[in-house]
């Protein structure tokens, strides 16, 4: 539950995907697969192009199918992700989605960053969480994307290694 990589370079109205298509780690992903990596994976959620090196859900699963038990795992391996940043947004209420920052994008981005760090050494020192009892739900709903967005071959690609791990799960 600790963050390794943060860009807070991009408004908040920034699309994730759109950051994801401009990322270092997406490029440098992208490059390792061209020269013939095909063991290095991230999980993200729907609102990202499938890529073969980005495995997305699968939305459609038909109930106690291989791509349910998937999507199941890949949601389940998710709310890591999720969790981490409910416990930096509980510890810095500042970046709560109705909290704005009134200050400029790049100050914003440098307090953002300051509680990422801040954040990390909390965990790595194993400091409790303050509870609140105002929780506020920050999660907005996963938006479709045009899934071409990294190229037909990419997609198709991508398709095929997420039907792989489908396949490699309902061996199990």
């Amino acid at each position: 539950m600790i963050f390794l990589n943060v860009n807070a370079r991009y408004p908040g109205a920034t699309h994730d995907a759109a950051i994801w298509e401009v990322s270092n780690i997406n490029l440098n992903l992208s490059r390792r697969y061209q020269n013939g990596d095909r063991k290095t994976w991230l999980i993200g959620d729907s609102g990202y192009p499938i890529q073969p090196w980005m495995m997305t859900p699968i939305n459609d699963a038909l109930p106690n199918s291989p791509e349910a038990l998937y999507t199941q795992l890949h949601c389940r391996a998710r709310n890591v992700v999720e969790r981490a940043f409910g416990s930096l947004k509980s510890r810095f209420r500042c970046l709560l989605k109705h909290r704005t920052l009134h200050y400029s994008h790049a100050a914003a981005g440098k307090i953002i960053y300051a509680c990422i760090v801040l954040h990390n050494l909390c965990k790595q020192y194993d400091l409790p969480e303050v509870e609140y009892e105002d929780n506020e739900d920050d999660e907005e709903g996963d938006e479709e994307i045009n899934p071409v967005v990294g190229g037909i071959n990419t997609l198709t690609e991508g398709r095929l290694i997420r039907r792989q791990l489908v396949n490699d799960l309902s061996e199990l």
